[in-house]
């Protein structure tokens, strides 16, 4: 059976509010093409240019704007991939996850003469959307998104970094930050990540610490306490299930670990954040 994996809609009348699902692996691409405006993202406010598109991966709890000249894209990771998620998306997702930390908001602004090629690029996204009714069409439908996301990719690296580090040591860095993304409950230590990169852990932080100001264990431990975070704000789960959940040996651990990262306990935390 076929199932759409991928919305693509022209800007509407009414706002828009999101809630990234981490459980479905759901990715938003916001584009204005009206005026100057703001979102508020996880309740802080964010400027958004004429012709920025921003892009908000599952780290992110909630975006709400009063504006309704956003087109969005909003897409399931395997839609990239269905055969091979793992290997290839990841080339198309690092504006998302690559070179910035977990609560960065990456986005372009795109200039005069780059407007055209993505214009047509988003008449064709619509076109193609439109008519992918069966395997064929939503194999075109993917493959010019997938030329999307690399165009916005390649504007984002050349306008947002000058990072003294080689292509292959990137890939590196890339690879361990996707690994992260996936398996931070399970996976708690660089050396873990750095036997599956097959490379040394020494290696991963030399090579992390080239393209950030903070260590590579940091990556990770952000990783969860987003993850926590999200729990304790949008579900009734109990701490002790939290601490399970994300392998720590009991909850006193993780409630060290989470008052570590926030100043706060869980239980505080919970009762701040719905107290708003």
């Amino acid at each position: 059976m076929f199932l759409q994996k991928i919305k693509i809609l022209e800007p509407k009348e009414l706002p828009i509010s999101l809630m990234p699902n981490e459980f479905r692996d759901e990715l938003s691409i916001l584009w204005n093409i009206g005026e100057c405006t703001t979102i508020n993202i996880d309740g802080e406010t964010v400027t958004v240019d004429t012709n920025c598109i921003i892009f908000v991966s599952e780290f992110f709890m909630k975006l709400e704007t009063n504006s309704t000249d956003f087109r969005l894209i909003q897409f399931n990771k395997i839609f990239l991939n269905p055969f091979d998620s793992d290997l290839q998306a990841n080339e198309y997702l690092m504006i998302f996850y690559g070179m910035h930390a977990v609560d960065f908001l990456p986005k372009i602004t795109l200039k005069a003469e780059e407007l055209p090629l993505f214009e047509t690029t988003w008449e064709n996204l619509i076109l193609e959307n439109e008519q992918a009714k069966n395997p064929v069409m939503e194999s075109l439908l993917r493959n010019s998104f997938q030329r999307f996301l690399l165009l916005c990719n390649k504007i984002h690296m050349e306008t947002k970094f000058d990072v003294a580090i080689d292509f292959k040591d990137l890939r590196v860095v890339r690879q361990f930050q996707h690994l992260v993304n996936t398996n931070f409950k399970e996976l708690t230590k660089v050396s873990e990540y750095a036997e599956i990169l097959k490379i040394s852990p020494k290696k991963i932080s030399e090579l992390f610490g080239c393209c950030y100001d903070r260590k590579a264990s940091e990556l990770i431990a952000d990783r969860r306490n987003l993850y926590a975070k999200r729990q304790l704000i949008y579900s009734d789960e109990l701490i002790k299930n939290i601490a399970y959940d994300l392998n720590f040996s009991d909850s006193q651990t993780f409630s060290h670990f989470f008052k570590k990262q926030n100043g706060l306990s869980p239980d505080e935390f919970r009762q701040e954040a719905r107290n708003k």
